[in-house]
């Protein structure tokens, strides 16, 4: 097994040698830095950059893996690479090689270019002695102003769901103590990534996303539901650089807590708020106006506001909006530095100790596209403090202090003790195993975890809610009219 997987490095830096080799005939095109991450006194995040060695020179010695970029752990020591006519850094080895098959690269590299003025700092291609060359007239927009004028001069539609006409969507309704949206229609946009270019439409459907069967993408490419650049495709196209994909649908939104969101302190800056439970932050997954900030926006006119901090959907509690990006970074990186303090309380299953329980278990992010962390020797450090306040009925309340933010900490390092959340849908379930995960025991390797709750929540769960039935109800025809309206109007305009 060390031999053959020697073997595939091998061929895997040969094939990245081979594709530099072809496009590059010299050097003093692309260079191989090495830079390490740190975190200065100040909670600002930096790159110092300890070495840079020109890419040809340097696959004389070494061989180059698609794992090259990876940051080491304990060294926080990275490889990048960096290519001098375009003055940019590249963080991998798939994005070097969609970056050297790109048009503006080789426009690039067919011109003489003078970088003597210009440095890497901080992980970025930089400018010598500060000095700032004059603002184009577009530049002087926002960043929003940009974005808006980009895609007018490449002919991508600006979507009312992007300007502010996205919160007249649909109408709110309460009913039986929940907040609920009026189904509506709605196009999801991207631009191909680089991981895409050259796959099949509906393969990177199938691969990437998963509120749908595979079978049911491919039907929606066929219906025309889905577009390549604002035109129809089909399930055999092979994505390009820079398209622009949408999928229009019709949307259902799962209802919420109709409990009032109660804002506690509010000035010029911030808008700290008491966030209720079921309500998730901002639009995510099957939630967008039954959100925090679309919900402020709409019947509180708060339409301006930056998240500084994140609460998970079923958690209440204290949660903090600034009114400019500026004073977000600045309560982002007092939270980076530590020196705000939080704290939880839960409802767990069973009888938690009555003395502190301090747990330090790294927990790792197995699935980022569900959303999934374990505890593991390999995930990142963290520390959590728990303190019982109460037993009563098989059920404890638990103060909890985490000392770092990792992705569902609390949730997972209360699991690993064995003292679940008791409505924790995701980490209270027994796909963990009969022990529900209790000290790490999983039973089942980590794919197969991830299989096994990836067919639980998107197939039993969704063909058995209301939600998918009201969904079948919805005829696809009547989506395809509305995109015929739109182009005849586009054209007209």
């Amino acid at each position: 097994l060390i031999l053959l997987d020697s073997l595939l490095q091998e061929l895997t830096s040969l094939q990245l040698h081979s594709v530099v080799t072809m496009l590059i005939d010299k050097p003093g095109v692309l260079a191989v830095i090495k830079v390490e991450h740190l975190v200065l006194p100040s909670g600002h995040k930096n790159q110092a950059l300890l070495e840079q060695t020109d890419l040809h020179k340097f696959q004389e010695e070494h061989k180059i893996s698609d794992n090259f970029c990876r940051k080491d752990k304990e060294s926080n020591i990275q490889m990048k690479f960096s290519c001098w006519p375009c003055r940019i850094v590249i963080e991998s080895v798939v994005a070097l090689r969609s970056h050297l098959s790109g048009g503006k690269h080789l426009e690039n590299a067919a011109n003489p270019v003078d970088n003597s003025e210009y440095f890497i700092d901080n992980g970025k291609w930089k400018k010598k002695k500060g000095e700032k060359r004059p603002l184009e007239e577009s530049e002087k927009l926002s960043k929003r102003e940009r974005t808006k004028k980009n895609k007018l001069a490449r002919s991508i539609p600006i979507l009312a769901q992007h300007t502010e006409a996205k919160y007249e969507e649909t109408e709110t309704y309460f009913e039986n103590g929940l907040r609920k949206v009026r189904p509506y229609h709605f196009t999801f946009t991207t631009h191909a990534k680089g991981r895409w270019v050259g796959d099949k439409l509906s393969d990177v459907f199938a691969r990437e996303f998963r509120a749908m069967e595979p079978k049911e993408y491919a039907r929606c490419i066929e219906a025309g539901l889905v577009r390549v650049n604002d035109k129809a495709s089909s399930v055999d196209y092979r994505v390009q650089h820079n398209d622009f994909i949408s999928h229009t649908v019709h949307r259902h939104e799962l209802p919420v807590t109709e409990q009032k969101i109660n804002i506690i302190s509010e000035d010029d800056d911030w808008a700290v708020v008491d966030k209720p439970c079921s309500i998730p932050v901002h639009p995510c997954g099957r939630y967008r106006h039954n959100s925090m900030t679309f919900i402020l926006a709409k019947e509180h006119g708060l339409k301006t506001l930056h998240t500084v901090h994140r609460l998970d959907r079923l958690t209440s509690g204290v949660l903090i909006f600034s009114k400019s990006a500026a004073k977000a970074r600045v309560m982002e990186q007092q939270i980076k530095a530590r020196e705000v303090e939080k704290e939880y309380v839960c409802r767990v299953v069973g009888e938690f100790p009555e003395e502190e329980i301090v747990c330090e278990e790294p927990i790792e992010v197995i699935s980022c596209k569900i959303g999934l962390c374990v505890v593991d020797p390999k995930g990142k450090d963290c520390k959590t403090t728990f303190q019982r306040l109460e037993f009563k009925n098989g059920v404890s309340i638990v103060k909890c202090w985490p000392k770092t933010g990792r992705m569902h900490q609390i949730r997972v390092h209360l699991q690993f003790l064995g003292f679940p959340i008791t409505n924790d849908p995701l980490y209270n379930s027994e796909i963990f195993g009969p022990e529900k995960g209790k000290g790490g025991d999983l039973g089942k390797s980590h794919e197969q975890l991830v299989q096994d709750l990836i067919k639980y929540h998107t197939v039993e769960n969704w063909i058995n809610s209301d939600e998918y039935e009201a969904s079948e109800i919805v005829s696809e025809t009547e989506i395809i009219e509305n995109l015929d309206k739109i182009e005849v109007k586009s054209e007209i305009k």
